[in-house]
């Protein structure tokens, strides 16, 4: 009867656990069938067939190594999760274990216990392995266990102090094993248990928080759209560049969602974080893009509001707001002497902005960064420059700067590629030409006109 309920639990393990379990579950659960089968068929024997103790004492002493052996390699493979050379640790143990039962009954072959004898030797080894486990994870479970483990030496010890018959002791054998499977199959279950439940309190927290970036990315792309919609003419002349453009982080949204979602509904939720991350970054790549696009807009759309402008001051104003993003434009950016011209100021400061941000932006990090923005007059305009000794560029590519959504530097540099094609209408606008040139790791030019009256 003891062997059944021991096999059973083995087969209750194997049809509740998680298929995750499988590397240790297949041992654990395993070691109990196997013993309570063996268990069971040699009561049958004894029972049915006469069999004596020492006929059937080779081969339930087997059954019982090999079984221990299996229930160490699972919780060992529980314990450490390492999930490699199973075979060979199961291997091992059981010649251990061989050789271990073949010593003591050679050694005591006068004491009646010296079977029960190596069961314990072999039991109290594991014990000592549980305590050491538990003394570095402090798991209460690995405790229990180890305390599980001594049940039956701690009995034989009682049995022999009281002078109790081997053949009484052995009825009671199958008890503390029975303790052993319970608590371990019991505990195991249990902590998996509590890890599933962790797992899909994070799965669903992980849900809403997609849902919740989901609804925004959503609000976002609709009111980017209607603004969109505003476009002149000018901006729909290269609509199906835009289009193909402003798809790609969109399609690049909808896949990383897609992906997370199946991550957490496969009860993965680690694997959902980096593309939640990915998300951020596409979605705020499409923001970006927009906004670039809505300035060209504005600059196809907006009448010029012309004044005198101070290009002094206005660059100056430029490298302070600059200075909050990129802190050594103060020291790095040397103003000469501009003029003061008409010209539409808040569309001006957006081409410094953009230029002097530019020159900033790919020549961080390198040593010695400096720039100069100066002007002077040619054929009856003024010229201004941007000029920096940063990496520069292929100047047989320098129309490509200005044409929407062209960026030499690739994805290296975050831009969506708009910035230039923008600085370019405003000077266009304000009856000016615009131009770059450059040397590969020799610093960069660019420059643009207003007309001088």
């Amino acid at each position: 009867m003891t062997g059944a309920l021991v096999a059973l639990l083995g087969v209750i393990f194997i049809a509740y656990s998680h298929r995750e379990s499988w590397p240790y579950v297949r041992w654990l659960a395993g070691s109990a069938i196997l013993f309570g089968a063996s268990a069971l068929v040699f009561r049958v024997a004894q029972r049915f067939f006469g069999a004596s103790p020492e006929v059937i004492g080779a081969p339930a002493a087997s059954a019982v190594v090999i079984a221990l052996a299996a229930l160490l390699v699972g919780l060992h493979t529980y314990l450490t999760h390492r999930t490699d050379r199973q075979w060979t640790r199961f291997v091992l143990l059981c010649a251990v274990g061989f050789v271990w039962v073949a010593t003591v009954v050679t050694l005591l072959s006068g004491n009646p216990f010296r079977g029960p004898l190596a069961s314990a030797g072999v039991l109290l080894v594991a014990a000592l392995w549980l305590l050491w486990h538990w003394w570095r994870e402090r798991w209460s479970g690995q405790l229990a266990l180890a305390g599980a483990f001594l049940v039956q030496p701690l009995l034989l010890f009682a049995a022999m102090r009281v002078g109790m018959d081997v053949k009484a002791f052995r009825e009671l054998t199958p008890l503390p094993i029975v303790v052993v499977y319970f608590f371990v199959l019991t505990l195991i279950l249990q902590r998996d248990a509590r890890r599933l439940a962790r797992e899909l309190h994070r799965s669903e927290q992980a849900e809403a928080e997609l849902q919740r970036l989901a609804d925004g990315l959503d609000r976002v792309v609709h009111e980017r759209t209607a603004q969109l919609e505003a476009l002149n003419q000018g901006l729909r002349a290269f609509s199906g560049m835009v289009s193909h453009d402003l798809r790609g982080p969109l399609r690049n949204i909808h896949g990383l969602s897609e992906m997370a979602r199946e991550a957490i509904e496969e009860g993965q939720p680690a694997q959902a974080l980096p593309l939640v991350r990915k998300l951020g970054h596409e979605s705020l790549r499409a923001s970006r893009m927009v906004s670039d696009l809505l300035d060209l807009a504005r600059v196809e759309q907006q009448a010029l509001q012309k004044a005198r402008v101070d290009f002094g001051e206005l660059v100056r104003e430029c490298v302070e707001q600059l200075a909050m993003e990129y802190p050594l434009a103060r020291q790095a950016v040397r103003v000469g002497s501009l003029p003061v011209v008409e010209a539409d100021r808040g569309l001006m400061a957006h081409v410094v902005t953009n230029l002097v941000g530019n020159a900033l932006k790919y020549g961080q990090g390198r040593p010695g960064l400096a720039m100069a923005v100066d002007a002077k007059r040619e054929n009856g305009a003024w010229r201004f420059a941007v000029i920096d000794n940063g990496p520069g560029f292929d100047e047989a590519r320098a129309d490509e700067l200005f044409q929407p959504f062209n960026r030499l530097a690739g994805e290296d540099v975050p831009g969506t590629g708009l910035g230039l094609t923008v600085v370019r209408r405003v000077v266009q606008q304000h009856g000016g030409e615009v131009g770059a040139s450059a040397r590969m790791g020799e610093g960069a030019r660019f420059w643009w006109t207003l007309p001088a009256t």
